[in-house]
Parts: structure tokens; C-alpha cells; sequence
């Protein structure tokens, strides 16, 4: 018999109750999820945290996503985390994104405003691409 841990999900955004919204939906469907409401920590909360999945929010104050995944990708034990970009500026996002896009880049996106249903098919579709690899 094989025990698996649940995957591990590091959101990051900076709004308080988006994040309680989306670890309480994340967690009732099995995954572990951390929280990180302030850019500027979320890279070294990914070192501590070692996530299976990032959810990443690309306009926040102080640090932009975008520069946090630009510092991710630079780090060789992120190059190949899958992020799950999330943004309501969703052509500027699919733009920036084609441009990163690679054959392992493993980047998805999320267009806020997203209900949880959508929120539980993106996760989970990353998820368990990643787990299969």
C-alpha cells in the first residue's frame, strides 16, 4: 500500500479574504495549503515550503508576481514548479506568458475574477500533471 502526502499549494495574493476563501475550498479537497500575503516573502516561503504547485496573484504592491516568478525560474529548484498565474488582466497575462513559455516552463492562468469551481479544476488539473511527471 502506497501513502501519498496531499500536494502542497503555496498561494500567494494579497488580499486577506481571498486567501481564507481559497485554502478553505483547496483544503476540503485535500491539499495542503500555505499561505503568503506579501510578495516580497513569497520566494523564500517557497524555499521553506518546498510546494508541489504555486498559485501566484501577478498585481500586488511592493514586488509584482511577475518579478516573484522571474526570481522563482532563477532559482534551479524552481524551474520546473508549476505556477498558476492569476490576474484579471488576462490579455496582458496570456501575452507574458507565451513569451515565457517553454517546454518546461509548466505555467497556467487563472482569470480573477475565478468562482471555485474553476478554481478546483485549474489546481487540480496542474496538480495532478505534476504528480504524474
Amino acid at each position: 500500500m502506497t501513502v501519498t502526502s496531499p500536494p502542497r499549494i503555496l498561494v500567494v495574493d494579497d488580499t486577506p479574504a481571498l486567501l481564507d476563501v481559497i485554502r478553505a475550498c483547496l483544503e476540503r479537497e485535500g491539499y495542503r495549503v500555505r499561505t503568503c500575503l506579501e510578495s516580497r516573502f513569497a520566494a523564500e516561503m517557497a524555499r521553506d515550503e518546498h510546494p508541489d504547485v504555486i498559485m501566484l496573484d501577478v498585481v500586488m504592491p511592493e514586488v509584482s508576481g511577475w518579478e516573484v516568478l522571474a526570481e522563482l525560474r532563477a532559482d534551479p529548484a524552481f524551474a520546473r514548479t508549476p505556477v498558476i498565474v492569476c490576474t484579471a488582466f488576462v490579455a496582458e497575462a496570456m501575452g507574458r506568458l507565451a513569451e515565457l513559455k517553454g517546454p518546461d516552463q509548466h505555467l497556467g492562468l487563472l482569470p480573477k475574477p475565478f468562482d471555485l469551481e474553476e478554481l478546483i479544476e485549474v489546481v487540480g488539473s496542474v496538480t495532478n500533471a505534476t504528480l504524474s511527471r
